[in-house]
């Protein structure tokens, strides 16, 4: 049977056509729910039908999250959408995960229905897949909705709570779509995992537990944390202690006893004896709870999980936070919000533990053959990421040539909005580069067939490489003296591309300097020398001496036109921040071009590889 990769799904139309309709659907509920795009009535002057405007409603650095950044505005009659770079990311980032955590689901059930051999098997399959998907999305959609909180009157507090369920989002849904993934391939992700390493992780949540303030509404998180640590050391020790079954029920209950005294006595103890009693009945629960049925094992998960899951939507319905006990106002917020993010990946757990034993019990699993999902050439796939990278390089150094204010004026704007900036704009043209550099591989990868290249002397190649271009463009610097600032300086503002900015020196040996431009050109540069050098030499026996020679001078043309560039931009700076940019860009891409010429032209000349066209191979 051939080997079956998650690409093969996106072959068949109506994989693709539900991942684009997620996408589409979600990043618009994003925008909206997140108040980025309104859909209103607007007022507009008679004969105005269109307003483009990059200047923010208020000061920059009182916007809302996640629209720090480069601002634009589009306002119509109908509609006013603020973009900026920040907020486009995230949509684009968590309506491909949402997209991608959906499409992979469907597969997984579709999967299951096509083999189930009990006619419940169904039927439980849609039930495990929708508890387990709606944990993804429930944390998914509250990310998008917290501008719409009414209860939230903070709009510090509103930034804090919208950039950490962002960060839970996406980090959820990632780590959900892998392991999806790795159940529609048949892979183990974590075959490597063994029951020591429950060791580590116990330390860590243990850890965690000690360090999470001694506030009150965070009770639930200590008391789940503090379960969870407790578990992980009770599976370790049930690993070397044999224990019989009735042993084992009598600890569960009385592991169920104590998180009952917890929750019923919870305003008459302290937090320090909710830690240590949360770890105990932890440890001595874990003895019966991994005596229990598979089934009643996830019975308790998806109790636990959704009932830490539940107050926070019921409160946003209500419109006031669910009180608990003296716990009231913005306190209770934090609590069930707290107990929402840990309640999430513990339901999630029990849906794939339910689709597992659906799988296995009921089941006559097969993996997917991949004779109907044959790849197809594209046509030119290349030229989607030269577009993507080129709108994302371009838009940026636009921006930058009408409001180079926002990146340099320390005395207009106050410097967490100038970092702000700096950070989002060079971001955007560093992933536009990248994109290019990925179409660049792309094109060669469908018009060549490159030999395999030995790992060791291309690392060797590369190292040396990157080595002597960092001497000549002065990025490293041999014996520095008479430098009059600290070993380690950081430059967090300026113009994208060239900050932030890091100068690391110990005075008299070495020097170093790095901008992100430097970075990528460095990297970018090594790595097509260090291939070079390498295939020429693999091919001496076939025109050893003009391969050999092409290969060792390819060095010449990139640093000489570096350290052609650095001294232009150098002059450049003294009279005008577009130019510095212009130069540093146009050079780097220019000894990349010529790198990428040569790179070629030895692949063509090293007799052992030959030219394809994909298009007449189908």
């Amino acid at each position: 049977m051939e080997k079956f990769k998650i690409s093969d799904l996106f072959q068949k139309n109506s994989i693709r056509l539900s991942f684009f309709i997620t996408f589409v659907g979600y990043f618009l509920f994003y925008q909206y729910a997140d108040r980025i795009l309104l859909i209103q009535n607007i007022l507009l002057p008679q004969g105005v039908n269109v307003v483009v405007d990059t200047s923010p409603p208020v000061p920059p650095s009182q916007m809302p999250y996640p629209l720090w950044g480069p601002f634009l505005s589009v306002t119509t009659r109908f509609f006013d959408w603020a973009i900026t770079p920040l907020s486009l990311g995230i949509s684009f980032i968590l309506s491909f995960l949402v997209a991608l955590n959906v499409t992979l689901y469907i597969s997984l059930f579709t999967l299951v229905k096509m083999k189930s051999t009990h006619r419940l098997a169904v039927s439980l399959g849609l039930l495990a897949t929708s508890l387990s998907c709606s944990c993804e999305l429930f944390t998914a959609l509250i990310g998008a909705t917290v501008s719409n909180i009414p209860f939230l009157v903070s709009i510090s507090f509103m930034d804090t709570l919208g950039e950490t369920l962002t960060v839970v989002a996406g980090v959820i849904l990632t780590i959900s779509s892998l392991v999806i993934a790795s159940e529609i391939t048949g892979t183990n992700p974590f075959s490597w995992v063994r029951w020591r390493h429950g060791i580590p992780l116990a330390l860590v949540f243990t850890l965690i537990l000690f360090l999470t303030p001694d506030l009150r509404y965070l009770f639930l998180v200590k008391l789940v944390d503090g379960t969870l640590a407790g578990g992980m050391w009770g599976y370790v020790l049930s690993r070397r202690i044999n224990l019989s079954d009735k042993v084992r029920k009598l600890l569960l209950i009385g592991s169920i006893a104590i998180i009952s005294f917890i929750l019923l006595a919870f305003p008459l103890i302290s937090v320090t004896i909710i830690e240590v009693l949360s770890i105990v009945s932890g440890v001595i629960g874990a003895f019966g709870y991994l005596s229990l049925k598979p089934w009643v094992r996830l019975g308790l998960l998806h109790l636990i999980g959704w009932s830490l899951i539940m107050p926070g939507p019921i409160s946003l319905i209500l419109g006031t936070p669910i009180p608990f006990y003296d716990i009231v106002g913005g306190q209770a917020i934090l609590l069930w919000i707290s107990a929402w993010i840990f309640g999430t990946p513990i339901a999630w757990l029990a849906g794939i533990q339910y689709l597992q034993f659906i799988r296995d019990k009921m089941t006559n699993y097969y993996l997917p053959s991949t004779h109907d999902l044959r790849l197809r050439n594209e046509g030119y796939p290349w030229l989607k990421w030269f577009v993507l990278g080129g709108i994302a390089v371009v838009s940026q150094i636009l921006f930058f040539m009408t409001h180079s204010a926002y990146f340099l004026d320390n005395n207009g704007y106050d410097l967490i909005f100038l970092e702000t900036m700096t950070l989002s704009s060079t971001l955007l043209m560093v992933s536009g580069l990248v994109l290019i550099g990925y179409g660049f591989y792309s094109l060669i990868k469908s018009k060549y067939n490159i030999p395999k290249i030995n790992t060791k002397w291309f690392a060797i190649g590369s190292l040396v490489y990157a080595i002597i271009e960092m001497l000549i463009t002065k990025m490293m610097i041999i014996a520095p003296n008479g430098y009059p600032y600290p070993p380690v300086l950081l430059l967090t503002y300026g113009e994208p591309m060239y900050a932030p900015a890091v100068t690391i020196y110990v005075p008299g040996i070495i020097g170093f300097y790095f901008y992100p431009i430097s970075v990528l050109a460095l990297i970018a540069t090594s790595l097509l020398a260090g291939a070079t050098i390498v295939l020429a030499y693999q091919s001496r026996n076939k025109k050893m001496g003009s391969l050999t020679a092409i290969g060792v001078l390819t060095a010449c043309p990139a640093c000489g036109l570096s350290t052609i560039g650095y001294a232009m931009t150098i002059a450049a700076t003294a009279s005008s921040e577009l130019l510095s940019m212009y130069a540093q860009v146009g050079f780097t891409l220019a000894s990349i071009l010529i790198l990428i010429g040569i790179f070629l032209y030895v692949v063509r000349k090293a007799g052992n590889t030959c030219s394809i066209d994909l298009n007449k191979m189908r």
